[in-house]
């Protein structure tokens, strides 16, 4: 059976934004040029410490850039059905979630932890695994993985998010994965709470 379905958040959408997925097109870059540039300019609006306006439009032209980058390259480089950023602050560097769907298959606790790669090749360690049940996706399993970057010869941290929704037959992954390895495991905590308040919205 096919479900078409979305995840949606009540989390601070000034925090956690949805990037659009617009395909290819001239009119699909237009409509990523204008989402990056409300976005910035709405990430800046709310940055009150900063008393350079000239520096503040600079940033903002900058974020905007990076934005429709990013959302020109997803999900071409890698496959989503759907992504969400975490900026807490626009004057350093956002992080991708990418979210991915598929029917559910196999043993729910050996395709959890394929999911979020509890054996996959070239970690640097064990990954952390824990059990991350929650109220509104049912049964997961979350997963903090050290592996060196092939392209990038660098050391890099995934944070791995799975759950098995019984009442869809799906399973569903929430990844990110970047180099700044102590401020994204500083912020596992607010990770945590986002993909607690994940649900589904069933699309007709």
């Amino acid at each position: 059976m096919n479900v078409t379905f979305s995840l949606d958040t009540d989390s601070d959408a000034t925090v956690w934004p949805a990037m659009p997925l617009l395909g290819e097109g001239r009119g699909a870059a237009r409509d990523r040029k204008k989402w990056a540039v409300r976005t910035a300019e709405l990430l800046w609006a709310l940055v009150d410490d900063e008393p350079d306006k000239k520096q503040v439009k600079k940033q903002t032209k900058m974020l905007a850039f990076e934005l429709d980058a990013v959302a020109e390259q997803l999900p071409r480089t890698v496959p989503a059905h759907q992504v969400f950023l975490y900026v807490p602050d626009p004057r350093r560097e956002f992080l991708t979630f990418l979210v991915h769907a598929g029917p559910s298959e196999g043993d729910v606790d050996a395709t959890l932890d394929e999911l979020v790669q509890k054996n996959e090749p070239g970690a640097a360690q064990d990954p952390e695994v824990i059990d991350f049940d929650t109220d509104r996706l049912g049964r997961g399993k979350r997963s903090i993985r050290y592996f060196v970057a092939a392209k990038a010869e660098a050391m890099c941290v995934s944070v791995n998010y799975a759950w098995r929704i019984e009442s869809l037959g799906i399973d569903v992954i929430v990844r990110t994965v970047g180099e700044d390895i102590g401020w994204i495991t500083a912020n596992i905590d607010e990770f945590d709470a986002f993909a607690r308040s994940l649900f589904v919205n069933l699309e007709t």
